[in-house]
Order: C-alpha cells, then sequence, then structure tokens
C-alpha cells in the first residue's frame, strides 16, 4: 500500500501519487486536476537537472522509469535548415522537388528569393521575420535547381545561415526564451580552429554582420551562436513528409551521452522529440542516450565524439579495453596468431596496443590508419552485393575477429541485404541463404545485448529481419517435409513473439507504423495455416 502523505490542495491525508512524477500526492481525482491546473503539468517530471564535474549539468530518475515509457515529450524550442542541406522550402521545412520540365526552377518568395514549396509558405510564422529582414536589406538568395547536385546527392552550404539567424532574431523578439537558449554550452574555443568554422567565420559572419547589418554583435557572439546549435541540436528526418532539419530542445539537451545508453528518442510528425527508456532506469540513475554508434569500436566513437561533440568519453565501456568483452576494436596478432591486440589505455587515442598473450605492439596510429583503411574498403563494396560482403568477411578472417567492429558493421550490412536486393529477396534466395541470415540475425542480437540492449532500434530492426527469415524458413522446410505441422507451428509462434517485441520497440516510430500493421497481419494469417 502507498505510504500516506498529504494532499498537494488540501493538505488531508492522501495516498493517490501523482502517476508522472509519483512526488506529490492527492486526496481524489478532483484535486489532481486542480493542482495540474494550478501549475503542476509544467514541473511534473520523473527528473530532475544535476550536475557533477564530468558530465556538468545532465538529467537524473527521480523515480524508477519502467522499460519503454515516455519519459520527456518536448517542442522544439528553434529549428530550422542544417548547416548544408538539400534545397527545402523555409516555411514548412520539406525538402523541394524536382521542378517540372515546364517549371525549370523551384518557385522563389517574392520578397527574399529563397525556395519555397510555394505562394502558401511565404507567409508561414517560420519565415515571416527572416523574409522582412532580407528584403528589408535587399538580400536575394541564389539557390537554383541543379540537376548535377542531385544527381551527386551535393549539398547548399548557404542554408548554414538561416538558424544562427533565427536564433539572433529571437533574442529581439523574446529576450527571456533567447536566455535560455544562452545558457546552453557551446564549446567555441574547441570548435574555432576547426576547418568548419574558418570557413563559418567567413561565411556566416559577413552575413550576420554585414549584409544583415547586426554590426553591433562581435565575432565570437555569432559564433557562439552557431557553436550552441553544433553542440546541442538533434538532427529530425521524417520520411513521410521528407523533412530533415535540425532542432534544439532545451531539456533535451540536457540528456547526456553514455555509449551504453539506457534512453533513446524518436520524434513525432509535430517535431515533439520524445524520450523512451530502453530498459528500466533506477530511480537516482544518470539518463543517458548515445550520440554515437554501437558497433563502432571505442577509438572510432571517442574520435567521432571528440570532433562531434567536443568531449572525451569516459563511459563504462570507453574505459574498458575489452569493450564489455566484445573486443570489437581488438584485432587478431600477427606473431602468435592466438591473442587480441587492444590498448593499453582506451582512454588515451595515442596509447601503445599489445597484444594480451605475447609481447607484440603496435603503435595506436597504425590501428587508426588501419581502421581508415578498413573503412575506405568497405565504402567501397558493391552497395547491392551480398557476395562482396561475404568477400570481405572470408578475406579478413585471419586478421579481424568475428566481433570486430569492421566485421559486425559488414554483417549487419549483409542482414539488411539478404531479403532486400536484387537476386538475394527473401522468396528468390536459397536455403543457405535464409539460413545464412538466419545466423547474423542471432550472432548481431547477441552483440546487441551487450552493446545496444532493451529496447533500441537496433534490436527492433535485427528482430524484424530475424522473424521474416524464420517464416520462410519453416514454410520451406515444412514443404520439404523435414518439419510437421506442429513444429511449424512451434516456429511461427517463437517468430510471432519476436514480432510483437519488434512492434513494442517501434510503435513509436513515425514511419514504421503501416509496415508494422501489414506484418503482423501477415503472420496472423500464416499461423492460421491448416
Amino acid at each position: 500500500m502507498t505510504n500516506p502523505g498529504k494532499c498537494a490542495v488540501c493538505g488531508v491525508t492522501a495516498t493517490q501519487k501523482c502517476g508522472g512524477c509519483r512526488n506529490v500526492v492527492y486526496c481524489g481525482k478532483e484535486h489532481q486536476i486542480i493542482h495540474w491546473r494550478k501549475g503542476h503539468k509544467a514541473e511534473c517530471t520523473c527528473y530532475e537537472i544535476a550536475t557533477n564535474d564530468t558530465l556538468g549539468r545532465h538529467l537524473r530518475a527521480t523515480r524508477d522509469i519502467k522499460q519503454g515509457e515516455i519519459f520527456l515529450r518536448e517542442k522544439p524550442f528553434i529549428y530550422g535548415p542544417k548547416v548544408a542541406s538539400a534545397p527545402i522550402c523555409l516555411g514548412c521545412h520539406r525538402t523541394l522537388p524536382s521542378p517540372t520540365s515546364s517549371q525549370k526552377n523551384y518557385y522563389k518568395c517574392t520578397r527574399c528569393s529563397w525556395p519555397l514549396c510555394g505562394v502558401e509558405c511565404e507567409r508561414l510564422p517560420l519565415h515571416i521575420d527572416e523574409c522582412e529582414l532580407m528584403a528589408a536589406r535587399k538580400f536575394n538568395a541564389k539557390i537554383d535547381y541543379d540537376p548535377t547536385k542531385e544527381q551527386t546527392g551535393m549539398k547548399e552550404s548557404a542554408y548554414c545561415v538561416i538558424l544562427p539567424l533565427r536564433c539572433i532574431l529571437l533574442r529581439k523578439k523574446n529576450p527571456a526564451a533567447f536566455a535560455r537558449f544562452d545558457q546552453l554550452e557551446d564549446h567555441l574555443s574547441e570548435r574555432i580552429e576547426t576547418p568548419l568554422y574558418k570557413v563559418l567565420s567567413a561565411n556566416l559572419l559577413t552575413f550576420i554582420k554585414t549584409i544583415m547589418g547586426f554590426s553591433e554583435w562581435s565575432d565570437d557572439d555569432v559564433l557562439r551562436i552557431a557553436a550552441r546549435l553544433d553542440t546541442n541540436a538533434f538532427e529530425i528526418r521524417l520520411a513521410a513528409t521528407g523533412q530533415k532539419l535540425r532542432a534544439v530542445y532545451i531539456n533535451a539537451a540536457m540528456i547526456s551521452h553514455d555509449c551504453v545508453s539506457n534512453a533513446r528518442h524518436t520524434f513525432d510528425e509535430q517535431l515533439q522529440i520524445i524520450f523512451i527508456a530502453k530498459q528500466k532506469i533506477s530511480k537516482g540513475e544518470i539518463i543517458a542516450t548515445s550520440y554515437t554508434q554501437p558497433l563502432k569500436c571505442t577509438l572510432m566513437r571517442r574520435q567521432h565524439l571528440q570532433l562531434a561533440k567536443c568531449f572525451q568519453c569516459t563511459c563504462a565501456r570507453c574505459k574498458d579495453p575489452e569493450e564489455l568483452g566484445t573486443f570489437a576494436g581488438a584485432i587478431l596478432c600477427s606473431k602468435c596468431k592466438i591473442g587480441k591486440i587492444i590498448s593499453t589505455n582506451p582512454l588515451d587515442n595515442g596509447a601503445i596496443w599489445k597484444c594480451q598473450l605475447c609481447p607484440h605492439e603496435i603503435p595506436a596510429k597504425q590501428i587508426s590508419w588501419g581502421n581508415n583503411a578498413m573503412l575506405k574498403e568497405i565504402e567501397s563494396l558493391k552497395k547491392f552485393s551480398p557476395r562482396a560482403f561475404e568477400e570481405f568477411l572470408h578475406r579478413y578472417r585471419d586478421t579481424l575477429h568475428e566481433k570486430n567492429t569492421h566485421m559486425l558493421q559488414v554483417k549487419y550490412a549483409l542482414t539488411q541485404l539478404y531479403g532486400s536486393v536484387p537476386g538475394f529477396r527473401m522468396q528468390e534466395m536459397t536455403d543457405a541463404a535464409v539460413k545464412r541470415k538466419v545466423e547474423l540475425c542471432r550472432e548481431l542480437l547477441e552483440v546487441a545485448d551487450v552493446l545496444d540492449g532493451g529496447w533500441s532500434i537496433f534490436r527492433g530492426n535485427l528482430l524484424l529481419d530475424l522473424q521474416e527469415a524464420l517464416v520462410v524458413q519453416a514454410k520451406r522446410e515444412f514443404e520439404q517435409g523435414l518439419l510437421t505441422k506442429t513444429n511449424v507451428q512451434e516456429k511461427l509462434t517463437e517468430a510471432m513473439d519476436m514480432l510483437k517485441e519488434a512492434v513494442e520497440i517501434m510503435k513509436l516510430e513515425p514511419d514504421m507504423q503501416e509496415f508494422l500493421k501489414e506484418r503482423t497481419q501477415q503472420l496472423a494469417n500464416d499461423l492460421k495455416m491448416e
């Protein structure tokens, strides 16, 4: 039974806890509604902002959070195009389609000439202020349709000025809101000497201070806005609406990073960010998401985090030279042929790498060079050829052990290729190929349990692929007389259990709903087979 407390409205002894934060109690539903309307809605969270020397400000759970529970839902504070973007509408942020042969070019805003969907997007709220300023300053954007850029996927760098400009306009329009944005980390001192910021120093500063007339802003203040965006913005991709942009969420920006995280996020069609517990998060535990990919080894993850987010990760996986028993960054020793070569200090990117079993050592630079060479080779493989990826695994079987980062990434690519590319679609594959897909999915699920467990998208995708392959395998074995009807039902039931888990994991992903519905109905029909 819940321990009694005092009702937050009338003060009498009460036991009905708030279902959200579970920190206040009520004598009944009526007083709960009253308290909600009086302001508890804004403060009802299951987390608090904490601070320590390692993470700075971060979020910590104030109660147990269940696996799969949504613990944060937040509207975007400010949003706009990425630093480099394919042509998008500045009103609704949809990617612009190729013009028809009669049009030959994008529709242009009649006041500032930025490409838009059409006249209906000219007066959308997000574009009005910037448009009026650019029109007053007699600035005209010069982005035209270029089929060669479209074919090569080349981005337009001119979009780098839009979101910083929106932040600057916000300071005048809503100083209190800008003050909240101004409190976020920027890491400008670490970014200022990078190639990107050397370009920004020329292009962005010229646009903001000279062309837009904000001469009172110092160079550092302008660049600090860009750095604050790069440090805190989330990238959004919504396939259904064709939107690719970035947005800042003030509360979500406080969630810290861990290479083995306990939370993940998605977005809804209103661009709200939704954070979900991948596993149970206990009261007092730090809430963490991951800013990097789970199959990358420690050296690669830490280099990426330093470059993109300007911090050195010291999480449990990064500290462990064995990477939680996966040895994802290790290579096989060329001398003793048995041991694995691992870093002598994984928190030092320049530390010597040494075999566990013999004296053989390798400089860190050589390991980095090898990683880069492998990445280039993987990138050069024929994208739709499972054989090319299988040949890679065979070629490096004596150099890279089965759970090396490059082997894992190639194996994951194979789980996606088997069943989806011409010649290897599910009904076209040989029995051996179907069996291979099953083996790869099961192997990677074991890795996922260690490096990205719980309700992760990685695990969800693997479950969907494995479920589909198991159904095909079961049907074929039944047709070949290798399984009884009872055996088939058992295998299909196993597949349905996997599908149900995948549906739970993916149920908030907006682009997956129709697919999951169709897959579930198809398998339900298979289970009814006579």
